[in-house]
């Protein structure tokens, strides 16, 4: 996994943002937070599969000399980044259930089926 720019993932929101029709100026703070949480996503990944391959567990030894299994951190971290882009995504309106909130429709294109279903 290769982290990508924390200004492709601006330019990428903004993009979607604007398609929809739903980009203000106001939003770039949330937007510029996604984007830094995206990048270090990507970091994370990085060193993650660099380090371990993506290990989800790991053998962990305690003061005691007792070896357990642990949950890795970058699963861990990888867990935390996943639940912060989400909540910033439905901020954002860029969910589909917080984009049907704000009537905001995400279909690209209709064809005859749909004209004949309403």
């Amino acid at each position: 996994v290769k982290a990508k720019s924390k200004e492709f993932y601006k330019k990428r929101i903004i993009k979607d943002m604007t398609e929809l029709g739903i980009y203000r100026p106001q939003f770039d703070q949330q937007i510029e937070q996604l984007a830094m949480t995206y990048y270090m996503r990507d970091l994370n990944l990085q060193q993650w599969e660099e380090a371990d391959g993506f290990a989800q567990f790991i053998p962990y030894t305690n003061k005691a000399g007792a070896t357990n299994i642990s949950k890795h951190p970058g699963y861990l971290n990888n867990l935390q980044y996943g639940e912060q882009i989400l909540k910033y995504l439905k901020s954002l309106g860029l969910t589909p259930t917080d984009a049907k909130k704000l009537n905001i429709s995400l279909d690209t294109e209709s064809d005859d089926f749909d004209d004949f279903v309403t």
